[in-house]
């Protein structure tokens, strides 16, 4: 049959599934429909003893659902009678007559992990490509064949919970402690361990091993606490907007009881019908598929970059030589002093600190990591490097007189790159001799958890180089984008208007607080003023003066950000930013009002969410507009990916979208009476609202 192959041997059905046409198994409605047919004649075959499921694919079991099926759902009746057809096909697996085992031979996802949870026995292969979760949650609904029934009661409340409503990923010995496999062995073990292990089981020997679970989930006033808990932990870190997480633990909540299990999958199916037809999930949908097509936007090379060279060791340089020394063979780090080398390697080891807490490497692994890392104070050992960057202080002229030292000690195929976060990468080039090699490759901070990664080419930089340098980057686990040269690129031209928009504000109205609480509320991840002293006062002001001096009026800095840099009120790096850090208790810093207008005028929470966002929307659009990125959807990721913007509004322009590209341009229009020509609305959104049209409506727009 298409997709699966029964093979029956010595009264053992093996069902091979092998997606046709595809580098990956994905749960369709079609396969399942496929896999209910072949579970009838397994059902009636009498002689049988046990089913083995299997997978075809090199490193997948199964990815999880066909996510494209669920995109094209329009109502949510049509979702409830597509699930409860599945949830008949796993529950007839889960009800055979006779011993089923699943072979997690690679990635487990979702309803791949839903079909595993339906045997009575799951065998995981122990490498690093063997990876169960529940993902679903990112896309904005949760598991809606039977994962949040099944795995609760095999596993336990509180770790069910903690996967669920993270989408939180295991390894194969993980989730062997956990009870959700019940066996694990190592690559090249599957012939006689699954062959032994499948013996024992038919000839009754094997012995389920039974799964501690918390004391807490045992009694109903506990669980209630385990509930609430969960709940006070959600209200914490998820914005009450994005809804999925909330209806997801209130499945759990009414399900996990005494409730049948014909019933429960019905509550189930229900909520995820009411979610995967939101706005919020084909969002999320969305940003997962320009997820997929940019992390596949490179051609394989015969010659890949296996070393590299970091200059700088600030916080991004040790970031980036903690990703090299982790993905790549060979990483050479170059120092003014050799005292700083103590301090490097002690920070790029807290970075892998996280790892071995949680179990994903050893110590001995991160050794093995840490012994790739060597150093210099001159510029020798060069020239064996495919790959050098540098990360040092936003300075033009330092940055162009360093290239000019590098070029001269690597060999003429080495690529040479610059993290800067702003400057021209084209009037950087100026400084290299061999333009073709040369590119901007932005990280964001921090590196070690920040995805996206804005690659800028000058004028005559390659296609070979920048195909080589996305391989390079996505073999380290990053997206990368690219972006035509800008002051600022896309990101941080966006974001930085935003930042002094809040200043702005500040100046006039309000309060550094209640600021910061409207728009974490909106759903950013932290307040304007919380991320400026993160990133740095000092940071802030140098890219805003970077891009005023190219925009000009269009693009000023607030007065309060120069006042804060010139006293040196540089956030936490200080202990004194828009907050003061000194004490336990975080509290406004008192001398930031000194440089505020004794006028406090009164503003509404939305004309601050209004102000902040739709200046950013502004210069989105100008992004476009100048042929910087081409694609819409490109923006969206991009801030969502590296700056936090709410996933599930879609991303800025998907939420320009949603709000009305004439309604925006109206308040620009009269926000710009009001404080000047950072509100001058560009040609792009005036012809998006003349034609009443949006972002969604296609690239041939964006030429005015």
């Amino acid at each position: 049959m298409k997709n699966f192959i029964l093979d029956i041997q010595n009264n053992i059905a093996t069902l091979t599934f092998d997606l046709e046409g595809e580098k990956i198994n994905k749960l369709s409605f079609e396969v399942l429909q496929q896999l209910n047919e072949i579970l009838d004649d397994i059902s009636t075959n009498n002689s049988l003893k046990l089913l083995l499921i299997k997978s075809a694919k090199k490193n997948i079991f199964i990815a999880g659902a066909d996510i494209k099926e669920i995109e094209a759902f329009k109502t949510s009746g049509e979702v409830y009678e597509a699930l409860l057809r599945g949830h008949k096909v796993l529950d007839k697996l889960e009800n055979l007559s006779i011993p089923t085992v699943a072979y997690i031979n690679g990635a487990c996802m979702g309803g791949g992990l839903e079909l595993a949870l339906a045997c009575e026995y799951r065998v995981a292969r122990t490498d690093a490509k063997t990876v169960l979760s529940f993902p679903e949650i990112k896309l904005g609904f949760f598991p809606g064949l039977g994962g949040t029934i099944r795995a609760p009661k095999l596993i336990g409340l509180l770790p069910s919970l903690d996967m669920i409503l993270t989408g939180k990923k295991l390894d194969a010995k993980k989730a062997f402690r956990l009870g959700l496999v019940d066996e694990i062995f190592d690559s090249g073990q599957e012939q006689f361990k699954l062959q032994d292990l499948v013996e024992s089981i038919v000839t009754n020997k094997y012995k389920k091993r039974s799964v501690k679970k918390s004391i807490f989930e045992k009694f109903p006033y506990t669980r209630k606490m385990v509930f609430k808990k969960a709940h006070d932990n959600l209200v914490a870190k998820v914005n009450s907007d994005f809804i999925s997480p909330y209806r997801a633990l209130e499945v759990i909540r009414q399900t996990f009881t005494k409730m049948r299990h014909s019933e429960a999958i019905k509550v189930e199916a229900r909520e995820f019908s009411a979610l995967a037809i939101t706005k919020e999930s084909k969002y999320l949908i969305d940003l997962f598929f320009t997820f997929e097509k940019l992390n596949k936007n490179f051609t394989k090379t015969d010659n890949p970059i296996q070393n590299s060279a970091v200059f700088g060791n600030g916080v991004m340089g040790k970031g980036i030589i903690w990703l090299f020394s982790k993905y790549l063979n060979e990483v050479r780090i170059r120092v003014r002093k050799l005292e700083q080398v103590q301090s490097i390697f002690k920070d790029v080891s807290k970075i892998y600190e996280y790892l071995v807490k949680s179990k994903r490497m050893t110590q001995n692994q991160v050794d093995f990591k840490l012994n790739k890392l060597s150093y210099t104070n001159k510029f020798d050992g060069l020239g064996a490097m495919d790959f050098v960057i540098e990360a040092i202080v936003e300075d033009i002229d330092a940055k162009k007189e360093l290239f000019e030292n590098i070029e001269h000690n690597v060999k003429k195929k080495t690529i040479i790159a610059s993290n800067t976060s702003s400057l021209s990468i084209e009037e950087l080039s100026k400084s290299i001799q061999n333009k073709k090699n040369f590119v901007g490759v932005h990280f964001f901070n921090p590196v070690n958890m920040m995805p996206l990664v804005e690659v800028i080419p000058c004028s005559q930089t390659s296609k070979k180089t920048i195909n080589r340098v996305f391989e390079l980057l996505i073999s380290c686990g990053k997206t990368p984008i690219l972006v035509n040269d800008c002051a600022g690129f896309v990101v941080n031209r966006i974001l930085l208007p935003y930042l002094n928009e809040a200043a702005f504000i500040l100046e006039d109205a309000s309060s550094i607080t209640h600021i910061d609480e409207v728009l974490k509320d909106f759903g950013m991840p932290m307040g304007p003023f919380t991320l400026a002293d993160t990133v740095g006062i000092d940071i802030g002001y140098k890219v805003s003066k970077i891009l005023t001096d190219a925009y000009g009026k269009r693009m000023p800095m607030a007065n309060l950000l120069n006042d804060m840099y010139e006293q040196k009120l540089l956030g936490k790096k200080t202990n004194q930013g828009f907050y003061s850090y000194d004490t336990k208790q975080l509290q406004e810093n008192p001398t930031i009002k000194q440089y505020l207008n004794d006028t406090r005028l009164l503003i509404k929470d939305q004309d601050i969410i209004n102000r902040c966002m739709f200046v950013m929307i502004n210069e989105a659009s100008r992004i476009l507009e100048e042929n910087i990125v081409t694609d819409a959807k490109i923006i969206d990721f991009a801030m969502v990916t590296g700056t936090g913007f709410p996933p599930y509004k879609g991303g800025i322009l998907s939420y320009a979208n949603e709000v009305g590209i004439e309604f925006i341009v109206s308040q620009l229009q009269v926000f710009e009476e009001k404080y000047g020509q950072r509100f001058q609305v560009s040609s792009l959104l005036k012809k998006l609202a003349l034609e009443k049209k949006d972002f969604t409506t296609g690239e041939s727009l964006w030429k005015v």
